[in-house]
């Protein structure tokens, strides 16, 4: 009796992948990051080229660098038959020239059944190519996704290699890649026939073209994210003020509620914003930061929103901006109170209603995108004193979550400090395995006002001086603008109220008792009259203290 058929996702396929104890398979010298720098570099080439034989050959390349196949072909439907249109590796001069009826063989039940098929032994298997020299092509085993494209099936990819072989089926893993592979494949092959056909299809083509400026954008950032998550992807420590954030960001996760986030600078809000998008129903889109505070003035509108070709010197392309980039995924806004007050108004109308309109551009669009903000200011103070608005604030505090300093969570910074230790002896390609007691105590004393990145950047330096196994004291020093924290007297220490309390009466003195106007009290603590009124009948100060 002839072995089942195996289509990858039906019980007996993937039990049988559990049965074997099988990992995920994946060409036996490529690791996980070489194979998503293979699709993406395949995906570069699909949204970029309108050329069939370009297209086959990035296919052709990632099925060999991702599965290490050994014979590869893609066949496309035409005149009522699977043509081979591309073929490499062992056996491919069997496919060249072949077309088969749609519903014959391996590649014909991919095509018809639309679901991906694996076969893994081809020899023991009745159903095969209606062509003789197909059978005597050397393979082993075959892998077969079908190219769809809309409701439209174009064709199929099929394979031979040999991390499949020994009957080891596919996994979820290696059939998502293959599936995305040629949901790719089917977008550049219906725009490249879109391209050579009639002017009344160029319509059509209008919107693929579209759909493949969007991709190439997601491919661009997901670039960026495979680069920043392959450097630090986790959140490291164990104290209770930790977890308190993780738990607050863990609940806002899954919905689409805007975030944000307060913290010192370089405490972490950028891995906690990427935690909250892992989390959340836009996983598959991508993730654009934008540090607010790095923008040109005179570009923030441009940079943020996009701009038309012509809409100022320099605009020689259209340019999506960064909500656009974000459409059904998330944008994260770093450091948001830098923003310029015309941007904010701008800002506001995007999270009111949604909708985006490019610099030079009469019309707006919507676009479907998550906010998460962070900043390292007293956006209170900065409403107080007019540098930031009040709606905006309101708008983007819906769920505030504070990330605590390095300095309130101290029980963390051995296990921080062992997390960097072992990260940058495996990318610097040193032996260091371990810290002294003494580094550890030198690490523990200091206040890091940098945050974990101080501490990052501290370990780096302390690994790359290291020359045995172990950071000294002497490495974690050398070279090293801290020292430890001096000792400070509980009887130097006030508490917050006694501080806001001198510092009312100080500025009451110094404007000869007057609250409010030019040179008043209000103004040089940079708040609002009437908030320091409230301050002031809370406290018990009276108007006119005496000097």
């Amino acid at each position: 009796m002839a072995p089942m058929w195996r289509l990858t996702y039906t019980e007996s396929a993937v039990s049988a992948n559990v049965a074997s104890n099988a990992s995920p398979l994946v060409a036996p010298d490529r690791q996980p990051n070489g194979v998503e720098e293979a699709l993406v570099r395949a995906a570069r080439t699909l949204t970029s080229h309108l050329d069939i034989d370009a297209v086959c050959r990035a296919v052709l390349d990632a099925v060999e660098d991702v599965f290490g196949a050994t014979s590869s072909w893609i066949l496309l439907h035409d005149a009522g038959q699977l043509r081979t249109i591309a073929s490499r590796g062992r056996g491919s001069e069997a496919f060249q020239g072949l077309a088969i009826p749609p519903h014959v063989g391996i590649l014909g039940l991919a095509f018809t059944s639309r679901k991906a098929v694996f076969v893994p032994c081809v020899r023991e298997e009745d159903r095969w190519f209606d062509a003789p020299r197909v059978h005597r092509a050397p393979l082993k085993s075959v892998f077969a996704v079908p190219l769809v494209s809309g409701s439209e099936a174009l064709g199929v990819i099929g394979m031979d290699a040999p991390c499949f072989h020994e009957a080891r089926p596919p996994d979820e893993t290696d059939t998502a890649r293959l599936e995305a592979l040629a949901a790719q494949t089917a977008i550049a092959v219906a725009n490249a026939r879109l391209y050579h056909a009639s002017e009344e299809d160029r319509r059509r083509l209008r919107t693929l073209l579209d759909e493949q400026q969007r991709l190439r954008r997601h491919v661009t950032h997901l670039e960026a994210h495979v680069k920043a998550t392959g450097r630090f992807k986790e959140i490291v420590g164990d104290s209770a003020a930790l977890k308190e954030t993780v738990r607050q960001a863990a609940l806002a996760a899954p919905g689409d509620t805007t975030i944000l986030l307060f913290g010192e600078t370089g405490s972490g809000k950028e891995l906690l914003a990427r935690f909250i998008h892992e989390r959340s129903s836009r996983t598959t889109g991508p993730f654009v930061p934008v540090n607010c505070a790095a923008l040109p003035e005179a570009l923030v509108e441009s940079e943020l929103f996009g701009h038309e070709k012509g809409a100022f010197t320099g605009a020689v392309a259209r340019k999506p901006g960064s909500f656009e980039i974000a459409h059904q995924g998330t944008i994260f806004l770093d450091e948001i109170g830098d923003l310029p007050r015309e941007a904010q108004a701008k800002l506001l109308r995007v999270l009111q209603d949604r909708q985006v309109q490019r610099v030079g551009s009469p019309r707006s669009f919507e676009v479907d995108v998550r906010v998460v903000a962070a900043t390292n200011q007293d956006l209170e103070h900065a409403i107080a004193s007019a540098r930031f608005r009040a709606d905006l604030f309101y708008r983007l505090s819906v769920f505030p979550i504070h990330v605590p300093p390095l300095r309130e969570r101290p029980e963390d910074i051995e296990a921080l400090a062992r997390y960097f230790t072992a990260h940058f002896s495996a990318t610097l390609r040193k032996s260091v395995t371990t810290l002294t007691a003494a580094a550890l105590t030198r690490l523990q004393e200091y206040r890091w006002p940098g945050n974990v990145r101080e501490l990052q950047n501290v370990i780096e330096r302390a690994v790359i001086l290291a020359e045995g196994a172990v950071v000294d004291i002497d490495a974690i020093t050398t070279g090293s603008a801290f020292h430890p924290a001096p000792a400070v007297p509980a009887s130097s220490v006030i508490t917050l109220v006694d501080a806001e309390r001198r510092a009312i009466l100080a500025a009451l003195v110094a404007a000869g008792g007057r609250v409010s106007g030019l040179g008043g009290a209000a103004e040089l603590l940079g708040l609002r009259p009437t908030t320091l009124h409230a301050k002031m009948m809370k406290l018990g100060i009276r108007r006119r203290p005496e000097s």
